[in-house]
């Protein structure tokens, strides 16, 4: 998999941490901690790559995705129905797969194969999944008229039905490690329903705590936080900084569950075209000199990289590939119109254009595009600010993808005096950005020079074809 944010510096340190908490008989948690949508998952299916590659050691690796399996009611179903599927992949297999003992796997799932009959079946008769809470209450309803007694003796057998589950459970992991590095990685926590994410975080810290298991949980802390918040009756919205003390419970909660967090960053895009995944391919780079012979242009593929890693700096991936998907949709069909456009004038500016325009309508919900202002002697190009924010759904983004276009495309403003003497200035193309910015403005006047007008009719040309971009993208995008 292509690492376009550059995260093997964050890989190698969650391998460190591995490797030096592998020796630990208590074993250890940590999780992962980001926004929805920076790559969690990535980053995950990523390193379980790696460690399957690393010949030194011998790693019996768990995946658990919570949020695909949150339709068992009792997650030690889930739980237990992952490494069963892992051991009877090691057990059909014909070669030994990363050192694993197969005789020692094939004990193992037949006993957690009859631990899941057995765990279903109680949990099936009670039709919910049972908490030791629910059972002492139970207790305390006896002598009560309204008292089912005999509902109340399932709850118990399905209670300690659960027990012993997870105590051979904690048996058969710790039989596991003595020859395994055990890995039992948890992903989607936070896409769970409040109540559900609990118990998932509650069964974790019964099987594992206590035996040498590393544990990996992805979480988005800052919606994990406010949902245990909920569950638990906290409400500090009429107290000062309701967000800090949410925040403070949230990790008192969680040190129970979780020995360390490790904030993931969005990361930054590396230096190449192939975070564009390939759309770059139809069009073409522009090199255009001026009048005499001096490189006026230059849209080669250093300056889109450069464009684009400035652009997405810190902009979370899963809005990235999405961008990039709808530009390349909506170019496609632009294509197909009855619009007659030189597939050789299909230049790089023909691109960026198209990006913008895809976040202006994406992102920022606007059917206005970027507009060119002037502010401290020099243009900038800024997404169009005149709608209200509460209504995008990503305030962060929109931050900053409006700063990353500021800073990127500026260009100074040339002043001149007119006939009666006036400062004024004008908007010409002197070089590569500005005229960039010049598709995004028009021409005021016509120039002396014939280079201008001829730059700005090439410009008015490739506008045809992007306002048909545009309508497309408008009806794409309108419901979005």
């Amino acid at each position: 998999m292509t690492d376009y944010l550059s995260r093997q510096p964050y890989l190698d340190l969650l391998k460190s941490i591995i490797a030096n908490q592998c020796g630990n008989p208590s074993g250890y948690s940590f999780a992962i901690d980001g926004e929805w949508g920076c790559g969690k998952t990535w980053i995950l299916t990523e390193l379980e790559k790696q460690l399957a590659e690393d010949s030194e050691n011998k790693y019996l690796i768990f995946h658990y995705n919570a949020w695909e399996n949150d339709f068992y009611d009792e997650p030690l179903v889930a739980i237990l129905s992952v490494m069963i599927e892992k051991l009877e992949e090691f057990c059909k297999s014909e070669e030994v797969i990363n050192g694993i003992n197969k005789k020692l796997a094939a004990t193992s799932l037949k006993i957690l194969k009859n631990l899941v009959i057995s765990i279903v079946n109680a949990t099936v008769q009670n039709k919910i999944a049972v908490d030791f809470k629910d059972v002492v209450e139970d207790f305390q309803k006896i002598g009560d008229e309204k008292s089912d007694l005999k509902s109340l003796k399932k709850e118990v057998d399905s209670f300690f039905t659960l027990k012993s589950g997870i105590k051979e459970i904690r048996n058969q992991l710790t039989e596991l490690s003595g020859e395994h590095k055990i890995l039992l990685i948890v992903d989607e926590l936070d896409r769970c329903l409040p109540e559900y994410a609990i118990k998932v975080l509650e069964r974790l810290h019964h099987v594992c705590n206590g035996i040498p298991i590393i544990q990996i949980i992805t979480i988005n802390k800052k919606i994990l936080a406010s949902n245990i918040a909920k569950v638990f009756g906290k409400d500090y919205q009429n107290e000062d900084h309701p967000d800090i003390l949410i925040n403070l419970f949230c990790e008192s909660y969680l040190q129970k569950f979780i020995d360390i967090i490790i904030p993931l960053p969005n990361g930054k895009i590396d230096r190449s075209l192939d975070v564009l995944q390939g759309i770059e391919k139809g069009f073409t780079p522009c090199i255009r000199p001026n009048n005499i012979g001096q490189e006026l242009i230059k849209l080669d593929d250093v300056f889109l990289t450069t464009f684009i890693s400035s652009l997405m700096d810190g902009i979370e991936k899963r809005l990235q590939e999405k961008i990039f998907n709808q530009v390349t949709l909506c170019h496609k069909l632009t294509i197909q119109t009855d619009i007659k456009y030189n597939n050789e004038q299909m230049s790089y500016s023909i691109l960026i254009y198209e990006i913008i325009s895809c976040i202006c309508r994406y992102v920022y919900h606007s059917n206005k595009t970027c507009c060119v202002t002037t502010l401290d002697d020099v243009y900038t190009l800024d997404f169009y600010t005149g709608i209200d924010i509460s209504v995008i759904p990503e305030t962060t983004e929109y931050v900053k993808f409006q700063n990353n276009i500021h800073e990127f495309l500026t260009y100074p403003i040339n002043y001149f005096e007119d006939n009666e003497g006036r400062h004024r200035y004008a908007f010409e193309i002197h070089d590569t950005k500005s005229y960039l910015l010049a598709f995004f403005t028009k021409q005021e006047v016509q120039s002396y020079d014939p280079l201008q007008n001829g730059l700005w009719r090439w410009i008015e040309e490739d506008k045809i074809f992007l306002n048909k971009y545009d309508e497309i993208l408008n009806m794409l995008c309108s419901n979005i």
